[in-house]
């Protein structure tokens, strides 16, 4: 089972980073792609699978973030990437739209990384 639930997540993971990657390069290259139907309903149900699993996968494994911080900076950390991935689409200047994507993208890598070394400083850590 747990195999099951990580291998649904990494899976939801993938598809939610190809997803906003695709959809950031679309508006950038001032598209009118990224705003087709399938761009605005399909990252739902893939964050919300993600999501889902990763809750799934913290019940099963028994993590709580009180007791695991790297979980905790993990989820502090998807919440930033959530709210830049908002304002990344609705900001009405796209110079602004594209640093935001920018840095959701950084974000949305400093959250595999701390997930990947179960250590809260991510990839910072190896700055140190």
């Amino acid at each position: 089972m747990d195999a099951i639930l990580k291998h649904t997540h990494l899976t939801a993971l993938a598809l939610s980073f190809l997803l906003f990657f695709i959809r950031g390069y679309l508006m950038m290259r001032d598209s009118s792609v990224s705003k087709h139907r399938a761009f605005l309903i399909t990252p739902h149900i893939v964050n919300l699978l993600l999501i889902g699993s990763g809750i799934a996968l913290a019940v099963v494994m028994h993590f709580n973030p009180a007791n695991q911080p790297w979980l905790a900076v993990k989820l502090v950390a998807l919440v930033v990437y959530v709210a830049l991935g908002i304002l990344t689409f609705k900001h009405p200047a796209l110079k602004v739209r594209r640093i935001l994507w920018v840095s959701a993208l950084i974000v949305f890598a400093f959250i595999v990384s701390v997930a990947q070394s179960k250590n809260p400083l991510g990839f910072f850590a190896n700055l140190l």
